[in-house]
């Protein structure tokens, strides 16, 4: 599907910030440092372009839910959730892929939040649309705040390492899942 007919945009995202005080004193932050964000793309953004991209997410297919297969960016999705500061996630490789070995391997994605010393676990492909909406708000107003933060230099060293930090071990992770799938596949192959 094309990403100008997933249920989340980008603009759309902006022009929502704007309407509500908080997320606009965030986005207005950002703007001082960055440049107005109203008609950029989110590729073009500098928190997408020096960290989010780094995130190769080729290789593996990560479970949806069903319905909402083709109504969002899941790769998108999939590079926030590991890039992000505020939560930790896990991957499984999919028991169906696993009987079959079809195709790219299918990747389930849990993920977990701490709030108030109370834990919190949802698959991705468990989520409702207003959910995974809910989610890309979430994680793209930390990266804002994030690239804040960096831009005014206070934490950039703590920031930056912490970035290197989740990229290396969404890389090792993803490898791991690799290196699982091949083993299964050849089973497969040698039958």
């Amino acid at each position: 599907m094309e990403k100008n007919n997933y249920l989340f945009k980008f603009q759309d995202f902006v022009e929502e910030s704007m309407k509500e005080e908080e997320s606009r004193k965030k986005l207005l932050q950002y703007s001082q440092y960055y440049g107005s964000l109203e008609g950029v793309s989110l590729e073009d953004t500098e928190f997408y372009k020096n960290y989010l991209s780094k995130f190769d997410v080729s290789g593996i297919k990560v479970v949806v839910p069903e319905r909402w297969e083709n109504m969002f960016d899941y790769d998108l999705l999939t590079r926030l959730i590991a890039a992000s500061f505020s939560s930790d996630y896990e991957l499984s490789l999919d028991e169906c892929w696993k009987d079959s070995c079809q195709g790219v391997p299918l990747v389930n994605l849990s993920i977990f939040v701490t709030s108030n010393s109370r834990s919190m676990q949802r698959s991705l492909k468990d989520l409702w649309i207003l959910q995974i909406r809910n989610l890309y708000t979430i994680y793209l107003q930390e990266q804002l705040n994030i690239s804040t933060v960096l831009a005014e230099g206070e934490q950039s060293e703590i920031v930056n390492e912490r970035r290197q930090r989740l990229l290396k071990t969404f890389e090792a992770r993803k490898n791991q899942i690799l290196e699982e799938a091949k083993w299964y596949s050849s089973f497969i192959t040698d039958e």
